[in-house]
């Protein structure tokens, strides 16, 4: 018996093909991969909204940063 689940979804064509080639820049193989380390990446951010904290990406030479938005990202710091 196996613990995993086949899960099955719809995308329009467009954002296959941007799938494809994030896949292709990053050389993740496969699409179970590439959604892994996608959920790992959204837990971490989600965890980090949690404790209070902003994800961003910084400009080291400039010492500026850029607040990453997302509804996802907004519903767990709400609460």
């Amino acid at each position: 018996m196996s613990d995993t689940v086949r899960i099955q979804f719809e995308l329009p064509e467009e954002k296959v093909r941007e799938l494809e080639r994030l896949m292709q820049e990053t050389g993740i193989g496969t699409r179970k991969d590439f959604f892994n380390n996608a959920l790992t990446l959204l837990e971490w951010a989600i965890h980090e909204r949690k404790a209070g904290h902003v994800i961003a990406s910084l400009d080291e030479k400039n010492k500026q940063y850029k607040e990453l938005v997302m509804p996802i990202l907004s519903a767990v710091a709400a609460k």
